[in-house]
């Protein structure tokens, strides 16, 4: 199952910054830059991306190394873009607050970027545009749970972290990203959110984005009080399914 029939176009360049590396992905390949004791230079950076021929027309960084908070269109001022955030990280003088308008889901989604790779990236990418991670996802999820009648939950797991979506309809009731280590982390998050939100099994649809060996023992766990997973996988032979992002290895970034 597809969660869009969209592919990544031969002149898309997706970077996803995330909190050890870069990923750079496009329809033919894929590449990860480590990030190492000392951060890149321009000149290594601009090295490393001739060499691999990294040279597509539309980029977009899309960062994913600090959690993002959903705000309703209607409810959101640009002004207090910070204040959205918790409070307790405004002290980091490398983040900035920043946020992306989906118009189309009437959200907002409020993010912080690393000061250090958005000057970094203004000088080798200057044309690339900033994203972040939820903000690529929501649409398309928003998009497929439109007018269906049971609730929709949506999983999509990384290292180190998986994003949770709920949907009644197309509307969204709930958007956050969780820490995980190992699949007991995982299925407390997953639990504690059944419960919060007074899910029962038969009452709502789950589905992973994706399907990946490394993550075979969260399935299981799921599976164990949830008799029907879903999973919207694009089954191209390119993934690498121990990418720290395997999902965004094919699905395209507009």
């Amino acid at each position: 199952m597809q969660l869009s029939s969209k592919k990544q176009k031969q002149d898309d360049l997706s970077i996803l910054i995330h909190k050890d590396g870069f990923s750079f992905c496009t329809s033919e390949q894929h590449h990860l830059f480590k990030l190492e004791d000392n951060p890149p230079t321009e000149e290594s950076l601009n090295s490393w991306l001739k060499y691999h021929h990294l040279n597509q027309p539309n980029q977009k960084l899309i960062f994913l190394d600090q959690p993002a908070l959903t705000v309703p269109l209607p409810l959101f001022e640009e002004s207090l873009a910070h204040q959205y955030l918790n409070s307790a990280q405004l002290k980091n003088n490398e983040l900035r607050a920043t946020f992306n308008k989906l118009v189309d889901q009437e959200q907002a989604i409020v993010f912080y970027v690393n000061t250090q790779w958005i000057e970094l990236f203004k000088k080798v990418l200057p044309n690339a545009k900033h994203s972040h991670l939820i903000s690529e996802l929501l649409p398309a999820l928003s998009n497929y749970s439109s007018g269906k009648a049971k609730r929709n939950l949506f999983i999509h797991l990384r290292k180190g972290a998986f994003d949770l979506f709920l949907y009644q309809g197309g509307q969204l009731l709930l958007q956050n990203s969780f820490p995980h280590l190992h699949a007991d982390d995982f299925l407390y998050y997953l639990f504690y959110v059944t419960e919060q939100f007074y899910l029962k099994p038969e009452q709502f649809n789950l589905f992973f984005l994706g399907k990946y060996n490394q993550y075979d023992d969260y399935y299981a766990g799921v599976k164990e009080f949830h008799d029907s997973i879903d999973f919207f996988d694009p089954q191209f032979s390119i993934i690498d399914h121990q990418h720290p992002v395997p999902f965004f290895q094919t699905f395209s970034a507009e």
